[in-house]
């Protein structure tokens, strides 16, 4: 889990966001730790809710690529009903909104049912706004940050940060000769980060099991 925070906060390098939840007073999540569902199977009611609702391709359990932390994607309205809690809106209809909860992680802090972020549908076709804690203090998430969610197929969801705010290019410190002579290069994608479907089992599974 610490891995796939640290791979969180390393896409929103230089990102100033303030996001708002459904916390009393609408304090931001920034200073407020994420919601914990305490006394939950939250496999099983993942589980069941996605077969309740028929929960699209977005819906179900994923495998962080980072770590293999193991999260839940579920509709908002339907885990607000089943647990009672409020969920972040951010100007989102419950409706609208789903739910990024942790169902198991490497670091035993965390417990499941730890809500790691929420996500609405964006215009374009498998892509999802999202909310995304990136920081750990302990057994708490904070720091919510914006990422772009996309659906590639049944199985692969990718994950990319959004950029915001002032950036300063140093090497444009340098004077002409010497900035023409030295140039950085990173050609590493920006699009590896991401989660795999572990149920409901996809079409094609990254690791199928044979007879």
């Amino acid at each position: 889990m610490k891995r796939l925070l640290i791979a969180i906060a390393t896409l929103t390098f230089l990102l100033p966001f303030k996001a708002t939840s459904a916390y009393p007073g609408h304090i931001t999540a920034e200073k407020k730790p994420a919601m914990r569902f305490k006394g939950t199977d939250v496999d099983s009611l993942v589980m069941a809710i996605c077969r309740e609702h028929g929960s699209a391709r977005i819906g179900g359990i994923w495998s962080a690529t980072t770590d293999g932390a193991t999260v839940g994607i579920v509709p908002a309205k339907a885990w607000t009903a089943k647990t009672g809690m409020t969920t972040p809106q951010k100007g989102k209809t419950l409706a609208e909104q789903w739910l990024m909860i942790l169902l198991d992680s490497p670091d035993p802090r965390l417990q499941p049912g730890t809500l790691m972020g929420w996500l609405s549908p964006a215009a374009k076709p498998d892509h999802y706004n999202a909310q995304i804690f990136t920081r750990q203090n302990n057994s708490t998430l904070t720091s919510a940050r914006p990422f772009i969610l996309h659906i590639i197929d049944d199985g692969h969801m990718t994950m990319k940060g959004i950029r915001k705010g002032i950036e300063i290019n140093p090497w444009r410190l340098l004077p002409y000769m010497i900035r023409g002579s030295i140039r950085y290069r990173d050609e590493t994608p920006r699009d590896l980060d991401g989660f795999l479907k572990k149920w409901p089992v996809p079409h094609n599974p990254q690791n199928p099991r044979y007879l």
